[in-house]
């Protein structure tokens, strides 16, 4: 079996969920055996309908509860993760166990009850609920699954695609979680072809990911539901009566998607909003997510365990065996071995085993992920045959959690610094490309996240090869939790399982964890234990059968209480710093993020590893008209915020590139003022690494600061303004300012004024309420934050030509600098490339895959080129030319309420951001396969063979009276561009340009 010929195509196959992309041949006593495993994507060409179906609504069709509001149930169960009454009238109605939900102030939140529960009138009176004595049969006759039903007039989309995003937001004060955009039921249909040779063979269509509810009709024939949103799911087509084969039979997958209610309390979204694909294989073949490389490797025996399950359909009763090749990325075999044999027989799945030796293995950490590949071939005994073949990506480590040393990998104690996550970007919501994901990825690094918290659900699994390849430890959380969703954890622990980066499996999160009997915990303990008996199991949350407890947002009190009361648990910072901040308005957020991670200093603590959250998200605003959140260190758009660099000083500059759990990137030093150039009083926040600071303001220097607290901002003093006509241009209605003084003298808002003018430069802020009366000084605008008080007020701004920061080391030497400008009138836009960039660790070229995307920036300036950050401008994006598309737009204004598909938006802090996908798809594996068998053509273009020479994209963006700025994407058809080889060849970059140099 020659192996060499696969080296070249490792990365691009290694933790696809179509593992093997393209039919392998092997040799076999001199005659030809060929795998017929075949990967299509079947992402292209779906019909979708917007809206729930003429004969049908909301829910399941089946609920008939009898209202109960005001009753008090026994017998009931805690279903933590709805969190609006819709939410858990409508999970209960999915459930057919489910006969009784309660939701209000005495449930906290929802509870759930089945036929035994016992509901009685109660004096609280609290309570919203119904009950049901019985679960009817679900809906499944809709008019738009039937096979016959002509989608003609329906939108052609390609997933991912996610729905809810295009959308309007609407204010709706009751659903602020999930960013004020509508959610609903929508439809998909495709029409197929199946090949003719395929007839007799396994095929199955593979759903990364589809939220909420998934119901599935082929040929009209209703075959399956899925109701986790975090999960694959396999539907079978070679079992439905009436499957058709041959390019002049048609067959029709229909899809409804139930996204009107969640389990999550921020934006979610809705649709087929992960990959698709069409699986082929022989009648024998290795099951879907069944084949486990463990990635723990006993640093005695160094035995690494293959586990592999197989099965077949049809007829036959073949003597087969498992043959695993260890081969590393040179595509060199390190070690080879084959199971026993055994008898496969439809309906009786078979798992084997096979042990091959770890002693050459090179392992994986932080600093080298080495990563390997183990290719399976599913053998008959008798005749030679192969039947199956796989490529599985695979790594190998040792990990052990101990309370006297932290968490070790390899033998080596590491501290834990990372970040938690949601899943949303802008303008694409949910469905976000895999190139932003690495943008993602590489921003963690780049401030020094070693750690990538999952919260609070499994990812798609392009993520988790990501991880994998950067050497980013994680935290695969599962969503639901309770009795009826121990199947959830089994599905994650089953995909997920052979990820060296993930070191624990999560049951929950915070409040959700809550159960009123210890059975769940168990049950998820066992259901993880199972599939993969080595790994830890945790929780961001108290509940039971956990070798790691997980503190959420917790005080430093909080950990040494439970580290009393429980001396032997693992203990991590599992959630913290929730600090809000914007691009604009800044406010000082450094205590926060210094107080809040404090606790993972603690010697029994293994660091924080879920600060909140690296980017922003929608939903979990807090209230219209915000529409996303603002506690994110990079904004919804990918921008940087200020205090992003509070972690590059304090998790890379200030930590030794010795150290094992620090990303393998180079140690600069780090100056940088935080504050924007129209938002400066008399102070400036500047982080530094050195040991003395200055500033240079308009070119008159200032003198020598010592940097006294390492880590921390420095408040640098600016010379306040002369004041011309008792000006204030800088409104602070609504606001409230801290550091002022109390001026008990005056009576009303002008004498305030007055008071402030006259003080002279030792009064830059005025603030006036009714009750709290006058308040003027010096005080920084960062200090400034919303307040529900009526404050009326102002402040004086320095006008800024140019305000440099120099750091300095213990010898004088000046060893880093940052200037900002202040800018004159809008004259032009200016365009630059994010992602793909070596700037960012994401590549050069966009790959001609049909998927591929970019972010481009554009900037509003002056005739000098400088950034204009207090003037709004439209901008208008488009393609000019060449194979690609915009799909999304976004500002990072948490306030942003254009629609996410517009070609339009205003900047915001003078930056806006174009999404653009490629439409041609020239790369992935069986085009001509894609090609056969789709019946609809829509906005991508799949070409067959060879593209040859292609034109790159050109975008450009416009607003009216600027100059329009035009920017080419590269594009590119070698497989090595796509994102999982970048990343690999991008684990040691020289440095994170997009950071240091970014303005705004």
């Amino acid at each position: 079996m020659d192996l060499r010929g696969f080296a070249a195509v490792f990365l691009f196959l290694m933790g696809l969920s179509c593992v093997l992309a393209t039919p392998v041949t092997f040799e076999k006593d001199g005659a030809e055996a060929v795998a017929v495993r075949e990967c299509v994507p079947f992402d292209y060409n779906w019909r979708f309908r917007y809206g729930h179906a003429p004969d049908g609504g909301p829910g399941p069709g089946n609920a008939d509860f009898t209202d109960i509001s005001g009753q008090e149930c026994t017998n009931v169960d805690h279903n933590p993760n709805r969190y609006a009454r819709g939410d858990c009238e409508t999970a209960c109605a999915y459930n057919p166990d489910c006969m009784v939900w309660q939701s209000g102030a005495l449930s906290g939140n929802c509870l759930h009850g089945g036929a035994d529960a016992v509901c009685s009138s109660s004096k609280h009176g609290q309570q919203d609920g119904g009950q049901r004595k019985t679960a009817q049969p679900m809906k499944t006759d809709y008019k738009f699954a039937a096979k016959s039903f002509n989608a003609i007039d329906w939108k052609i989309v390609n997933t991912p695609h996610d729905f809810v995003v295009t959308g309007d937001f609407v204010s709706m004060p009751w659903d602020y979680h999930h960013a004020f955009l509508p959610r609903n039921v929508s439809w998909y249909r495709k029409e197929f072809h199946l090949p003719s040779d395929w007839k007799g063979s396994h095929i199955t269509v593979y759903f990364e990911g589809v939220f909420h509810v998934a119901q599935i009709w082929v040929n009209g024939q209703y075959v399956q539901m899925h109701t986790c949103g975090y999960t694959g799911f396999t539907v079978r087509l070679d079992n439905v009566t009436g499957i058709l084969y041959g390019n002049d039979s048609t067959n029709v997958i229909a899809v409804r998607v139930d996204a009107t209610f969640g389990s999550g309390h921020w934006y979610e979204g809705g649709g087929i909003y992960r990959r698709t694909h069409l699986i082929h294989t022989s009648p024998a073949h290795f099951v879907h997510d069944g084949v486990f490389v463990s990635p723990e490797l006993d640093p005695l025996e160094k035995t690494v365990r293959v586990t592999a399950e197989i099965d077949i359909i049809g007829s036959g009763h073949p003597l087969v065996t498992v043959i695993a090749t260890l081969v590393d990325m040179s595509g060199e075999s390190v070690a080879s071995n084959e199971s026993y044999n055994v008898t496969l027989a439809e309906g009786f799945p078979q798992t084997v085993t096979v042990l091959l030796s770890g002693a050459h293995v090179k392992v994986w950490s932080i600093q080298s992920p080495h990563m390997y590949s183990v290719m399976m071939v599913l053998k008959d005994v008798s005749h030679g045959t192969i039947f199956d073949t796989l490529h599985i990506s695979a790594g190998f480590r040792q990990t052990e959690w101990k309370v006297d040393t932290n968490f070790k990998l390899n033998g080596d104690s590491i501290k834990f610094r990372g970040f938690s996550h949601h899943n949303s970007f802008a303008g694409v919501g949910v469905a976000i490309p895999d190139r932003i994901h690495l943008f993602r990825a590489q921003a963690s690094r780049a401030v020094g996240g070693s750690f990538w918290r999952m919260s609070h659900n499994p990812y798609l699994p392009a993520l988790y090869d990501f991880l994998d390849v950067l050497g980013i430890i994680s935290w695969d959380e599962n969503r639901d939790y309770g009795m009826e969703y121990v199947g959830a954890m089994h599905d994650m622990v089953k995909r997920d399982r052979g990820h060296p980066s993930i070191v624990v499996w999560s049951y929950c999160n915070e409040v959700e964890c809550t159960q009123y009997n210890k059975q769940t915990g168990l049950s998820f303990r066992a259901a993880a234990k199972a599939l993969d008996p080595n790994r830890a199991v945790g929780a961001n949350g108290g509940t039971d059968g956990l070798d790691v407890q997980g503190i959420s947002h917790g005080s430093n009190a909080s950990f040494i209480n439970f580290h009393k009361s429980n001396p032997d648990m693992p203990l991590v910072l599992s959630e913290c710093c929730s600090c809000q901040t914007q691009r604009m308005n800044r406010i000082e957020t450094t205590t926060c993020m210094h107080d809040q991670n404090s606790p993972g200093l603690l010697p029994y603590v293994s660091g924080s590893l879920g600060v909140w959250t690296l980017f922003d998200y929608y939903g979990e605003s807090h209230g219209f008209p915000s529409v996303t959140s603002s506690y994110g260190n990079f904004d919804l758009a990918g921008f940087p915020k200020p205090h992003a660099y509070w972690y590059v000083l304090n998790w890379m500059a200030m930590i030794s590139t010795d150290d094992y759990g620090r990303p393998p990137l180079p140690s600069n030093h780090v100056t940088r003022i935080l504050d924007l150039p129209g938002e400066i009083t008399t102070r400036v926040e500047v982080l530094s690494s050195g040991a003395a600071l200055q500033l240079i303001v308009n070119g008159k220097p200032g003198d020598k600061v010592e940097v006294t607290n390492p880590g921390e901002p420095i408040q640098a003093k600016v010379d306040a303004p002369e004041r011309v006509n008792c000006s204030f241009p800088r409104n602070l209605t609504s606001v409230q300012c801290r550091g002022l003084d109390h001026n008990g003298n005056v009576k009303t808002p002008g004498q305030c004024k007055s008071a402030c003018c006259d003080a002279g430069p030792s009064c830059v802020i005025w603030q006036f309420a009714e009750k709290q009366g006058c308040w003027m000084g010096t005080a920084d605008l960062s200090s400034c934050e919303p307040s529900e008080d009526p404050w009326v007020g102002a402040g004086d701004i320095v006008t800024v030509k140019n305000i440099t920061a120099l750091s300095f080391d213990t010898t004088g030497k000046v060893i880093g600098s940052h200037t900002i400008l202040g800018a004159a009138q809008a004259s032009a836009i200016s365009l630059e490339l994010d992602v793909p960039s070596p700037d960012t660790g994401t590549g050069t070229a966009l790959v001609l895959d049909g998927h591929d995307a970019a972010l481009v920036k554009a900037s509003v300036v002056d005739a000098a080129g400088v950034l204009v950050t207090d003037q709004v401008v439209n901008i208008t994006f488009r393609v000019a030319g060449g194979p690609g598309a915009l799909i999304g737009i976004g500002n990072g204004d948490n306030h942003l309420h254009a629609n996410a598909k517009s070609d339009n938006v205003p900047s915001y802090g003078g930056l806006a951001r174009g999404i653009f996908q490629v439409n041609l798809d020239c790369v992935s594996k069986h085009r001509d396969r894609i090609v056969q068998i789709d019946v609809d053509h829509g906005p991508t273009t799949v070409n067959p063979g060879a593209c040859g020479t292609v034109d790159s994209i050109s975008v450009e963006a416009s607003s009216p009276g600027l100059q329009t700025a035009h920017l080419t994407i590269p594009v590119s058809t070698s497989a090595e561009d796509l994102p999982l080889p970048v990343a690999k060849k991008s684990v040691a970059l020289e440095g994170f340009p997009f950071l240091t140099n970014f303005v705004g």
